[in-house]
C-alpha cells in the first residue's frame, strides 16, 4: 500500500460520499504517525473503517472502489429528492452502528407486539402525560437503545429517524434536529411503531425523511399505520378530533389552551399543538406556541444522548467501537 492515510481518507470521502465528519469519527484512536509506513497498521486501519461505516473492507484494500455492504437493506420513506447514491450510504451506516451500538445493550429485548393503547395506558399509570423523557424510558425497558446522531453519513442531513433491526434486536436512530421535546417524540413514537407492528425484517431498516410537516400526507400503509401509532400512543387516538372556534387564534392562546386541555386529556402541551397545527393547517402558529410552552429553546439531542450514556454498558464495548459511538452521539471520550 503506498497510499498515505491523508490520501486514503480524501479518496474515501470522495468516492463514497461521505461526510468527512463520518470518517473522521471512525478514525481509530490508536493511529498515529509511527503507524504510517507499516502494511499492517495501513490494512488495519481499512478494517477499522469498514467495521463502522458499513465498506467492504476488501473494497478499501489498494485503491480500489470502495463498496457499501448494505445497499439496498433499507426501505426510505417519504424520499423526494436526492442522488441515489445516498440510499447505501445511509442503509450501511445505519446498520454498521446498530451492530456497534448492540454491543453496549445486554439482555434480550421484549419487543413482542403491543398496542399503541395498552404502551400508553402502562406509561400513564406511572406519568402524568406521554412525551419525549417517557418515551426514551420505554424504549430502553424494551431493550431498543435509542440515540440522537450528531454525526450524519452525509453532508446534508435530510432524515428525520431510522429503525433498523439486527437479528431480534432493534435500534433507533434520531436524525432531525428541534429546539423543542414534541417533534423529536412523534418522530421516536413513530419509529417505534414500525418496530412494534412488525414492519422490519432481519437485516432491514426503515428511514423516514418525512418532516411533521407531511403528516397525514402519507400514502405508504407501513407509514400510515405508523403515524397512527404514533398518534395513538401520544394522544390517545389514532385520528385526534381537534374542535377549533373563535378568532384570533394566535400562539400564545393556542400554547394556554395546550397547557389547560392537555392536563384534562394527560396529553403532552407540545404534542397538543402539534396536533393542532395538523389539524387546522396551522403548522406555524403551532411550532411558534412551542415556545411559549416550553419557556426556551432546548438542547433536546442532549437529553437523547444523556439518557443513552446512562443506560449503554460501555465496558462491554471494545475500545474502537466505544469511541466511534461517543463520536457520533457527541460525547466526549471515556
Amino acid at each position: 500500500m503506498t497510499e498515505s492515510s491523508a490520501e486514503f481518507k480524501a479518496r474515501l470521502i470522495r468516492r463514497t460520499g461521505l461526510s468527512s465528519d463520518a470518517v473522521t469519527a471512525a478514525w481509530p484512536e490508536w493511529w498515529s504517525v509511527e503507524a504510517e509506513g507499516s502494511p499492517s497498521a495501513a490494512a488495519e486501519l481499512r478494517f477499522s473503517i469498514a467495521r463502522k461505516l458499513g465498506l467492504d473492507p476488501r473494497s478499501l484494500i489498494s485503491e480500489n472502489e470502495p463498496r457499501f455492504i448494505w445497499n439496498d437493506s433499507a426501505r426510505f420513506k417519504n424520499l423526494k429528492e436526492g442522488a441515489p447514491g445516498e440510499r447505501p450510504i445511509i442503509s450501511s451506516f445505519g446498520t454498521a452502528l446498530t451492530r456497534l451500538l448492540l454491543q453496549g445493550v445486554p439482555g434480550a429485548p421484549n419487543t413482542e407486539a403491543i398496542h399503541a393503547t395498552d404502551l400508553r395506558n402502562a406509561i400513564l399509570a406511572t406519568s402524568q402525560s406521554v412525551g419525549l423523557i417517557e418515551l426514551l424510558s420505554t424504549c430502553w425497558g424494551l431493550g431498543i437503545p435509542v440515540i440522537h446522531l450528531r454525526v450524519y453519513p452525509l453532508s446534508a442531513k435530510r432524515m428525520s429517524a431510522m429503525s433498523v433491526r439486527v437479528g431480534d434486536r432493534y435500534a433507533i436512530l434520531l436524525a432531525r434536529d428541534a429546539q423543542y421535546p414534541a417533534p423529536i417524540a412523534f418522530y421516536l413514537a413513530h419509529e417505534m411503531g414500525h418496530i412494534l407492528l412488525g414492519h422490519l425484517e432481519d437485516g432491514c431498516s426503515i428511514v423516514d425523511m418525512e418532516m411533521l410537516e407531511d403528516l397525514g400526507t402519507a400514502e405508504d400503509s407501513e407509514e400510515m399505520q405508523a403515524d397512527a401509532f404514533a398518534l395513538e400512543l401520544l394522544t390517545g387516538r389514532a385520528q385526534p378530533e381537534l374542535v377549533v372556534q373563535g378568532e384570533g387564534r394566535g400562539a400564545q392562546q393556542l400554547a394556554r389552551e395546550a397547557a389547560r386541555v392537555g392536563q384534562i386529556e394527560r396529553i403532552e402541551p407540545g404534542t397538543l399543538a402539534l396536533a393542532f397545527g395538523y389539524a387546522a393547517k396551522a403548522w406555524p402558529t403551532a411550532i411558534a406556541a412551542l415556545q411559549h410552552i416550553y419557556g426556551r429553546p432546548l438542547d433536546v439531542s442532549g437529553v437523547v444522548n444523556t439518557i443513552a450514556s446512562g443506560q449503554l454498558a460501555w465496558r462491554d464495548f471494545p475500545d474502537e467501537s466505544e469511541s466511534f459511538v461517543r463520536a457520533v452521539m457527541g460525547l466526549p471520550h471515556g
